[in-house]
């Protein structure tokens, strides 16, 4: 019985195992049926999932704060305050003295000291690398040891005129070296300002104009190469500007012919140091020295002829002045252009030059066509070489001439004023051509030549109408319109027939615009003055023109068409 019931409890367990292995079965078929149904259906994939809303907004980036108390404390502050340093020093002066506590001697000593005190101040705080305050202590010693030492020479007479001279000289040297040990270009301005007044300061019983405009122009030389050298470009500038300045004092206030020598001397040098600079850096034009010498240039011009040009006795100095300049630098300018280095500059200087030489040599009547021969060449030069400033310089000049020619008007065939007409015309024609090949090119706007055709035509037509009234100019006023227009008549239509034979419409259509300027000319102008029977060939005689002129355009469509 035992053994039975054994083996029914084996079996029951069997039947249960298979019974949990069946489950198992079933779960791990679900399961794997799951998997196999992945991805979803296309339906449910194409539904979009709903968009993520950043709801912070973007706000801009702030910018960094200014840094006020840099600003104030560090920069302001110093320049503001060593002023009323200065007013404070000053005032205790005069209290000082007031009281007969301070003798003459003891107050050029404490200048001289304080300006020691403020310069070992100043390098102390450039080498703290305080720099706005250190430039300021170091400019205010170099401006207190100056009036210290001009106190001391004009208002106490302690210096002589020599051994003043000396410590002017020293002090600006010293202040010099500082500007250029510390590369700073504010103090190299202070320091060129103070010592273009040395001379000013320096009491002479007997002044001589050679030592005075000598020591300025040296001054000033040597000044532009140092601040070259450093690239200082507002020091360059103001130590070439600046010296005009004292030599235009010295000549408004002497009035002394012997003085003309060495005030033109030392702009003549100064010139030429500028001439060699461009001439050994004609690549570089970082500072500038393209315009200072073209501005140089203008600045001699203006001395030469305001000491010599106005003067019936030296004018022909001011003459062979401008035609050796005019040389030298048409001459340089070729040289330039064979080393294939920039010479634009020399050439505008150049132009400019034989502009004034023309101007001065000619009369009125007769610089006209000399400057618009001479500008007409300067702008196919500009346009030549692609030179924006020669093209300026050739304009100038063209313009200036143009104005020359119309303020005077043909009177005499033959004359000067109908010779320059003519030439007017035929530059006008030259140019035109110049342009128009250039803006083929692309060089020039395509419109710029169209405008210089209608110039020539128009210029043309007055020409010849000067020329027309001054050949009838002893007939009647009645004859007079009517020939005159009757020249209009036949200048457009030989412009209508120009235009037919070289195929372009331009012509003809300007032809045609001036047949009918030829007519408002006849009913506005020339019926009030002239009988009937001149009216009556001008109408007739414009009408018939009018209709053969549209026969023949109609003639010309018929063969083309044939």
């Amino acid at each position: 019985m035992d053994l039975e019931l054994r083996v029914a409890a084996l079996e029951k367990k069997v039947k249960e195992l298979e019974q949990l292995l069946d489950h198992a079965l079933d779960r791990k078929k679900a399961s794997e049926s799951q998997l196999s149904d992945w991805p979803p259906p296309e339906a449910e994939r194409s539904q979009p999932s709903p968009p993520h809303r950043d709801t912070k907004p973007k706000l801009p980036t702030p910018a960094p704060p200014r840094d006020w108390e840099h600003l104030i404390a560090r920069i302001w502050l110093p320049r503001i305050f060593i002023i009323v340093f200065l007013l404070g020093v000053l005032w205790g002066f005069t209290a000082a003295v007031s009281a007969g506590i301070i003798t003459e001697p003891v107050r050029c000593i404490l200048g001289i000291a304080a300006a020691g005190l403020m310069y070992w101040q100043g390098e102390a705080q450039m080498r703290r690398t305080r720099t706005a305050l250190g430039q300021v202590l170091l400019g205010g010693a170099s401006g207190v040891l100056m009036l210290s030492l001009f106190a001391a020479h004009m208002l106490f007479e302690l210096l002589p005129s020599l051994l003043a001279f000396v410590l002017y000289i020293l002090s600006i040297a010293v202040s010099v070296f500082t500007a250029i040990r510390h590369r700073s270009q504010a103090l190299m301005i202070i320091t060129l300002l103070a010592g273009y007044l040395v001379p000013f300061m320096v009491d002479s019983a007997h002044p001589n104009i050679w030592i005075f405009a000598g020591y300025e122009g040296l001054f000033s030389m040597a000044m532009m190469l140092l601040s070259l050298r450093y690239s200082f470009r507002g020091a360059y500038y103001t130590a070439f500007g600046v010296l005009h300045l004292p030599l235009l004092i010295s000549t408004l206030f002497t009035h002394d012919a012997n003085d003309r020598p060495a005030l033109l001397t030392i702009v003549v040098l100064q010139h030429l140091l500028l001439f060699g600079i461009g001439l050994l850096r004609s690549e570089d034009s970082r500072i500038g020295q393209r315009i200072t010498l073209f501005l140089s240039f203008g600045l001699l011009a203006a001395w030469t002829y305001g000491l010599y040009g106005t003067s019936s006795g030296d004018r022909h100095l001011y003459e062979w002045m401008l035609a050796l300049w005019s040389i030298l630098y048409l001459g340089t300018s070729f040289l330039l252009y064979r080393q294939k280095r920039a010479f634009y500059v020399q050439l505008s200087i150049a132009t400019f030059s034989i502009f004034l030489w023309l101007i001065y040599i000619l009369h009125a009547d007769q610089a006209g066509s000399a400057l618009l021969v001479e500008g007409g060449i300067a702008l196919y030069l500009g346009i030549r070489f692609h030179s924006r400033m020669q093209q300026i310089s050739g304009a100038l000049t063209y313009f200036i001439g143009m104005l020359f020619v119309f303020a005077h008007p043909i009177h005499h065939i033959g004359s000067n004023e109908s010779f320059g007409w003519l030439v007017l015309v035929a530059t006008i024609c030259g140019l035109y051509a110049v342009f128009r090949s250039s803006a083929r090119k692309g060089i020039v706007s395509v419109q710029f030549p169209l405008l210089l055709l209608w110039m020539a035509f128009i210029l043309l037509l007055i020409y010849v109408s000067q020329l027309t009234n001054v050949l009838t100019n002893g007939l009647g006023v009645g004859y007079q319109h009517l020939i005159l227009s009757g020249v209009w008549a036949v200048y457009a239509v030989l412009l209508i027939i120009a235009g037919l034979f070289v195929r372009r419409a331009k012509a003809r259509l300007i032809g045609i615009l001036f047949l009918f300027v030829t007519l408002l000319k006849i009913i506005f102008i020339d019926l009030p003055d002239v009988s009937t029977a001149i009216r009556a060939i001008l109408f007739i005689g414009l009408g018939a023109i009018g209709v053969g002129i549209s026969r023949l355009f109609y003639k010309r469509k018929e063969t083309k068409d044939c």
